[in-house]
């Protein structure tokens, strides 16, 4: 099955809330909502989601700030969930591989993630993350540059 990534919007909430386990729109339905749809507006947060058939089947988010030590931006991994049915069959994989591309386009000079599990762990290991500390990093374009010249 084919996946198309695109970009998240205002009417996704309620699909998005059933696959990620936000709260749902009914338990606060104004609170969350909003906060949904501010965070969607946000030009600090990307927030993609998979489909495949026009159902949602993942979910990837990340956020950005300016970090004076790095000469730009952080981007850290919010959120990356996949429909428990699609797990293993490279959504996630798909979904990362976009996000860190999305990150390093916006001029984004390190990509952060904290797993909450050793599989996610294990996930960015496999995706060329290198553990530091709490956090996994993965260098993009800009850092791979520097390091180089560093090294010479």
């Amino acid at each position: 099955m084919d996946i198309h990534i695109r970009r998240g919007r205002r009417t996704d909430y309620a699909a998005l809330a059933a696959l990620c386990g936000w709260p749902s729109d009914m338990e606060r339905p104004h609170a969350a909502l909003r906060a949904f749809r501010r965070t969607i507006a946000d030009l600090a947060y990307d927030l993609y989601v998979a489909e495949s058939d026009g159902s949602p089947v993942g979910v990837v988010a990340v956020s950005y700030v300016r970090a004076l030590a790095l000469g730009g931006q952080r981007a850290t991994l919010e959120e990356l969930v996949v429909h428990p049915d699609r797990r293993g069959s490279g959504v996630g994989r798909q979904l990362l591989q976009f996000a860190l591309r999305r990150a390093s386009r916006r001029g984004a000079r390190r990509f952060e993630a904290r797993p909450e599990h050793e599989s996610g762990a294990r996930f960015l290991d496999h995706l060329g993350f290198e553990p530091s500390g709490s956090r996994y990093i993965h260098a993009l374009a800009h850092d791979r540059d520097d390091a180089c010249r560093a090294k010479a």
